[in-house]
């Protein structure tokens, strides 16, 4: 048995009182959680630091991994998504899982115990079966022609059913506003209810989304007529593009929103109007890193927006660490406490993917990791405990 107490701990939803000893069998089980004056003090290992539920990082693109590097930073999304499809296959297959199992094990390294993975094929599945983490893959689709979405719809299944035979948890999910229908959105967000299984979607992540919608302008012609794909059929609806997709989605499916670098305030009104089952995916390092902006947190976190927290990809970021995550946001906005942010990358996490009665808590017979958090704000690290 060991007996672990530190300057702070962290339960996934709020601080302990003082002197709590956590106690953990020689699986990492915790097997009960006391005071300080029921242990024999000699017994107890105590750390200086913020101990804390394993992470849960809520996106990330593992199939990306061998990208690190390879495209510059502050590009803006649309040459962004240019470069990655340039330079996505420049790589052997084999080379590529390589960089994936890499990448798997910096994430272990760094804490994290459960990912929700984007992946277009089932590349990834032979890391993800061979890992110690728990993977949920969201199986993504894009076709922004509606004439498409049934036969895009179709194929992703085909590609979820080879995740589901291997006993890996998975469900299908949207890229974007700019690149689904709404008849397609409703496919997914349908099936995911029937399987009952979350679904995420890539939100706002910049300005020209929203222009692309409003006026059917902006930087994302550019996109489609590089690529030689027509959109004649596209029109705007004069609406942003969470408010014109957000009531394809099912109101009773946890839904993902991921980056929100651009939503405003009238977003925010009609997603808290629409009681739907949101949580609201920060990725402030990857934000960053394309457009060289962050969103509103402030905004969001007034609208009592559930956050989660994600690291995107090694083609977005210089690592795949919650902890970097977290280090970001408390430099850049001093009024988001530490209790909320500890609680988006542990708990709401993990209510996110429906991990949690597995991760995300400290409480007796749970398994979930754990973390210890050392250093001061905007400059902690971690190191794994269990």
């Amino acid at each position: 048995m060991r007996f672990i107490s530190s300057t702070r701990i962290f339960s996934g939803k709020e601080f302990l009182a003082n002197n709590t000893v956590l106690v953990l069998n020689e699986k990492g089980v915790i097997t009960d959680i006391t005071g300080a004056d029921k242990v024999e003090s000699s017994h107890i290992e105590h750390f200086e630091g913020i101990i804390c539920p394993g992470f849960i990082n809520t996106h990330c693109h593992l199939e990306l991994s061998h990208l690190k590097g390879a495209v510059k930073q502050h590009t803006g999304i649309v040459d962004f998504g240019l470069n990655i499809i340039k330079h996505r296959n420049d790589l052997p297959a084999d080379i590529q899982l390589e960089h994936m199992h890499k990448a798997n094990k910096e994430m272990i390294a760094q804490g994290i115990v459960a990912v929700g993975d984007i992946s277009n094929t089932a590349q990834s599945l032979a890391v993800k079966q061979s890992s110690s983490l728990h993977y949920h893959t969201f199986v993504e689709l894009i076709a922004l022609n509606p004439e498409r979405a049934q036969m895009v719809f179709d194929a992703g299944k085909t590609i979820l059913a080879e995740f589901e035979t291997a006993g890996q948890s998975a469900s299908l999910a949207p890229h974007a506003p700019y690149s689904a229908s709404l008849e397609l959105i409703q496919l997914i967000s349908n099936h995911c209810y029937h399987i009952k299984k979350p679904t995420s979607i890539h939100n706002q992540e910049s300005r020209a989304e929203n222009e692309f919608f409003e006026t059917a302008g902006g930087d994302y012609l550019r996109l489609y007529n590089t690529l030689n794909i027509p959109i004649d059929y596209f029109k705007p609806t004069y609406k942003s593009s969470l408010q014109t997709v957000l009531p394809a989605f099912k109101k009773e499916i946890n839904t993902l929103l991921v980056h929100n670098t651009f939503t405003g305030q009238k977003d925010l009104e009609m997603a808290q109007q629409s009681k739907q089952h949101l949580y609201w995916c920060l990725c402030p390092n990857a934000n960053l890193y394309i457009e060289n902006t962050l969103p509103d947190i402030a905004l969001l976190n007034s609208f009592n927006c559930t956050f989660t927290l994600g690291t995107d990809s090694l083609a977005s970021n210089h690592q795949l660490s919650m902890i970097e995550e977290i280090n970001t946001i408390l430099s850049r906005e001093p009024g988001i406490s530490i209790e909320c942010l500890l609680q988006a990358a542990t708990y709401n996490g993990a209510r996110f993917l429906g991990l949690e009665n597995q991760f995300g808590l400290l409480e007796k017979n749970r398994k979930p990791g754990l973390n210890l958090m050392e250093g001061s704000a905007g400059n902690y690290t971690v190191r794994k405990l269990a």
